[in-house]
C-alpha cells in the first residue's frame, strides 16, 4: 500500500487513517508504541505480554536448543521495561 499523509492538529494529535486502523485492529483506547529512528516517527501496535505469550505458545519443539522460559518470568521482565 502507498504512504498516506496526515496532519498534526493544534494539540499535537494525528488521525490514523481508517484503512490502517482496520488493517492493524487499532480501535479507541488501543495502546500504541511511538519511537523515532533516523528522523522518522515510528508508530507500532503495542503487544501486551499476555498476547505475546499466547502467540508464541508451541514454537519450541521437542529437543530444541532453545531453553524454555517461564511465561510469568517473561511477563515480569517485559513489565520492567
Amino acid at each position: 500500500m502507498g504512504m498516506e499523509q496526515v496532519k498534526i492538529d493544534a494539540k499535537g494529535r494525528l488521525v490514523i487513517p481508517e484503512r490502517i486502523r482496520k488493517e492493524l485492529g487499532v480501535r479507541k483506547d488501543s495502546r500504541l508504541a511511538v519511537r523515532t529512528k533516523h528522523r522518522s516517527i515510528i508508530i507500532t501496535k503495542k503487544v501486551e505480554p499476555e498476547e505475546f505469550i499466547k502467540t508464541m505458545e508451541g514454537f519450541l519443539k521437542k529437543n530444541s536448543p532453545v531453553q524454555p522460559s517461564d511465561p510469568l518470568k517473561l511477563k515480569e521482565i517485559w513489565a520492567g521495561h
